[in-house]
């Protein structure tokens, strides 16, 4: 019986170590990606594909930058430029294309450029979002008073 203990242990302790690193890792990222910007939970889909893809989504001075959920990466998925990009009026999501993650989430036809795209956001983030959109970015109308 003793026989077995040791290596049960081992696999347990062996568990929980993975388990610590990846959550370690996961909070990790999240701060670094974040690096004091404001940073939402959203998904994106493309025109024409069925499913939503979540991620982060990242304000910064001169764009959006959208990050996948999980990963080890750093750097942006998708990157839209604050000056390009359009955003439409806010819908409720269809009842078939509700997300577990984002349940009183609201559907936003996106162009940036020559890329059309739907971002699904929370109601405040949508908010947040509007109202970065239409702040001047830095280093416009600096002398407007």
């Amino acid at each position: 019986m003793s026989g077995w203990l040791v290596p049960s242990e081992a696999l347990v302790a062996a568990l929980i170590a993975t388990a610590l690193v990846i959550v370690g890792a996961t909070f990790a990222r999240r701060r670094t990606i974040a690096r004091g910007e404001p940073l939402v939970v959203c998904a994106v889909r493309d025109p024409g594909a069925g499913r939503w893809r979540v991620g982060l989504a990242r304000y910064g001075a001169t764009g959006l930058d959208w990050f996948t959920l999980g990963g080890l990466s750093l750097r942006p998925s998708r990157h839209w430029q604050r000056t390009l990009l359009e955003i439409g009026p806010p819908r409720r999501l269809a009842p078939e294309d509700q997300l577990d993650v984002l349940p009183d989430a609201v559907t936003v036809a996106c162009r940036c450029d020559d890329t059309a795209f739907d971002l699904a956001l929370s109601p405040g983030p949508y908010t947040a979002l509007r109202s970065w959109l239409e702040a001047s970015p830095p280093g416009f109308n600096v002398n407007v008073a």
